[in-house]
């Protein structure tokens, strides 16, 4: 379990976080955040958050190749691109007027 601190708020029955606020990984840095950003604004504290961290370090994402659609000119990511049925690489915006061009022909 990791722990990570995020600002509350009483809504009236229960004490609710402030999910669009962010999270912070120390206690201080929430408070700081409070008196830098939310000085004018009463009523919101720290609390502390217990996560499930299934990936016990940050994730690290390999940055991927796009793929120039050869219709459009757009680079888009590689799943966004269906290079396995036509001879050109061709994205989903443009496969439905290349699919239906190949009937006409």
């Amino acid at each position: 379990m990791k722990r990570v601190y995020g600002l509350m708020i009483n809504s009236g029955d229960a004490d609710e976080m402030l999910w669009d606020h962010g999270v912070w990984e120390t206690e201080e840095a929430a408070n700081e955040y409070i008196v830098n950003e939310m000085s004018t604004i009463s009523g919101v504290w720290v609390g502390e958050i217990q996560v499930n961290d299934g990936i016990p370090e940050a994730a690290d994402y390999a940055e991927e190749e796009m793929v120039e659609c050869a219709l459009c000119g757009i680079e888009y990511n590689p799943e966004d691109v269906n290079t396995d049925d036509y001879d050109e690489a061709v994205c989903i915006n443009c496969e439905p007027g290349y699919k239906e061009n190949m009937n006409i022909a």
